[in-house]
């Protein structure tokens, strides 16, 4: 087993030490809880002396005999804590493998260079509720396991898979591309093929160059009211429903 020191605790809020490590920080009872649920590895808890004491039925039902519980005061626990007022209970988890693009695999979300970890936590837990197993990730996206992302996915990264830096074109030959852009046509009357890939891009510069070639279709949000646009995480949910529920 790991012997993970607080320093090293505090040092995988930064990519390049995930990257390291190959670990990533998962904060909150719910988040935890979750992890636990879909019965990913976790040798260790770490919770401050105020979290056992108020949660001790939790602790009995969830966690199994052989995990370790390292206990911390309050001060230390803030000093780890990648929030600034902790729940008192976090844990370090694997970051998976990186697994080959399947083709087989029917409907895919791909996020293209989604920047703000907050927006790409919150797609992350949108594709987990609607039923998309697979995300695609292209190069220059925020890191999915930055802990802002974590939080905001609220424990969907368990159960969908994650494949980073992949390029679009490797889905040009088996699946319909199609894009959010409002030059295109009205989503709630589109007709998604069974085989897609639905592209999200940026807010601020929408598809990216390299992949606009990629493009066959493009898909709208009809406005009802005002405004000038949607957040991508509100966009990219509402089509991502839209997607899936012509899965009968």
């Amino acid at each position: 087993m790991i012997e993970y020191s607080y320093k090293t605790i505090h040092s995988l809020r930064h990519a390049k030490h995930r990257k390291f490590y190959n670990k990533f920080v998962i904060e909150g009872k719910r988040i935890v809880e979750s992890a636990l649920v879909c019965n990913v590895k976790i040798s260790t808890i770490f919770c401050s002396g105020n979290f056992l004491q108020e949660n001790k039925s939790w602790v009995q039902k969830h966690l199994k005999e052989s995990t370790i519980i390292k206990t911390m005061g309050e001060k230390t626990f803030l000093k780890i804590s990648n929030t600034k007022s902790p729940q008192g209970i976090l844990a370090i988890c694997d970051i998976p493998k990186q697994t080959p693009v399947k083709l087989t695999i029917e409907r895919w979300v791909y996020l293209d260079q989604i920047s703000d970890p907050g927006n790409m936590g919150t797609l992350i837990r949108s594709c987990a509720w609607f039923g998309i197993k697979n995300i695609a990730l292209s190069q220059k996206c925020a890191d999915p396991y930055n802990p802002k992302s974590i939080r905001a996915a609220m424990g969907a990264h368990f159960v969908v898979t994650i494949h980073k830096n992949t390029n679009l074109s490797v889905f040009k030959k088996t699946h319909k591309i199609i894009a959010a852009d409002l030059k295109g046509k009205n989503a709630s009357a589109y007709e998604f093929p069974n085989k897609c890939v639905l592209v999200l891009g940026s807010e601020a510069h929408g598809i990216s160059n390299q992949n606009l070639d990629c493009i066959e279709d493009f898909i709208f949000i009809n406005r009802l009211g005002s405004g000038e646009s949607l957040n991508v995480s509100t966009a990219g949910s509402i089509l991502i429903y839209l997607l899936m529920n012509e899965i009968k």
